[in-house]
């Protein structure tokens, strides 16, 4: 997996709640969903999720830093000193999800789907 979860910010923080991830290697962020879930006592999950982020089409190189914020905002990219990027992204929700030990997220990578209609 290129991407890791590197911090959760501001957990319960409805305006401030954030996921920061890292790119461990270049990598298309399209194959990237993070997933809102409840976790067991035993430190397992559960596999039914409460929602869901599919990030949209990006080419990220090694070192570049993703912020996911939690709430609603409007996404931007900022250029390091460094060369490297950090993506602020924003999820949408009404409601933080870090509200206490058994919420959390799954980060999960794929590397196809099939997409179907009801008619």
């Amino acid at each position: 997996m290129e991407l890791k979860i590197t911090a959760i910010g501001d957990k319960g923080n409805q305006k401030n709640e954030r996921i920061g991830l890292k790119a461990t290697s270049d990598c298309q962020l399209k194959y990237y969903q993070i997933f809102r879930t409840n976790f067991h006592e035993t430190g397992g999950f559960y596999n039914r999720s409460e929602s869901v982020y599919w990030f949209a089409p990006e080419e990220v190189k090694t070192g570049d830093r993703i912020v996911l914020y939690t709430t609603s905002g409007t996404d931007s990219v900022r250029e390091n000193e460094d060369g490297s990027k950090t993506y602020f992204l924003y999820w949408g929700l009404d409601s933080p999800i870090f509200t206490d030990d058994t919420k959390g997220v799954v980060l999960v990578e794929i590397s196809s789907w099939k997409t179907s209609k009801g008619k």
